[in-house]
């Protein structure tokens, strides 16, 4: 392959031109205008078709290569990867969080004590004199971010949180272990969101990308508040399959 054809010029500049050149390589890998094994462009042949500096086109690229859709071998230039990860599918039939478990591997990224958000403060039923613990983890998939975990809880539960439990467990898989923790109802809210540029840079994708937001409240059998999560999935390379069973011991409400 020598050339790649434009539909149209990157003219748009109120979105990041790199921005614009991840979603038509992504795009044309999809719809397989570009094969698995084909070999790209030189940056100067790449960058001079975009009409881009070679620092915009190497961040665009960077952000493919962190998707597994394009591999570079030095000295003899980029190719689209020979082996797509392409979409993963997630069946979801309970709570989030469980249907992710099982083999896992979590980078925590941070374990501090703060004044709790505002949103926060009700939920927990805390003023903003008291703290919360939040923790900051990142899920990895063949050492590729797949998801970035936010959670918080009071400090005193926090401190009985094990290290070693938290590379390789959900936060909720963890506290239902717990013998003096039982978990009772969870409320999850499902909403479609872009990266800012903390996601973006946390899950190696581009800011303004699609991501998967869910949000959970987790309380006890008493009704008393003991975890909430957020979480950003990548929605540019997962699809999820939601099913709901009323009988289940749990149910997701989503709310439009």
């Amino acid at each position: 392959m020598n050339e790649l054809t434009l539909e149209s010029p990157l003219d748009d500049r109120s979105v990041p031109f790199y921005y614009q050149i991840v979603k038509l390589l992504r795009r044309m890998i999809e719809q397989g205008e570009l094969s698995p094994g084909d070999k790209l462009p030189t940056e100067m042949e790449l960058s001079k078709s975009f009409g881009v500096s070679r620092v915009t086109l190497r961040q665009a690229l960077s952000i493919l290569k962190a998707d597994g859709l394009l591999d570079s071998k030095h000295g003899n230039g980029t190719y689209v990867a020979k082996s797509l990860a392409g979409i993963e599918k997630v069946r979801l039939t309970g709570i989030i969080e469980q249907n992710l478990s099982g083999e896992q591997a979590h980078r925590l990224i941070s374990m501090e004590d703060m004044p709790p958000p505002p949103h926060l403060e009700e939920f927990f039923r805390i003023s903003k004199q008291d703290h919360l613990t939040r923790i900051r983890r990142l899920r990895m998939v063949h050492d590729i971010p797949f998801c970035y975990t936010i959670n918080f809880l009071e400090p005193k539960l926090a401190k009985k949180l094990k290290r070693r439990d938290m590379k390789h467990h959900n936060m909720l898989d963890i506290i239902q272990k717990h013998p003096q923790l039982p978990v009772g109802k969870i409320l999850q809210n499902f909403e479609a969101r872009t990266a800012d540029s903390e996601i973006a840079g946390q899950l190696s994708i581009g800011i303004l990308d699609p991501v998967f937001y869910v949000e959970s409240f987790a309380y006890g059998p008493k009704e008393e508040p003991i975890l909430y999560t957020q979480m950003y999935h990548k929605g540019n390379r997962h699809k999820y399959s939601i099913e709901l069973h009323s009988n289940g011991k749990f149910i997701n409400t989503a709310h439009p």
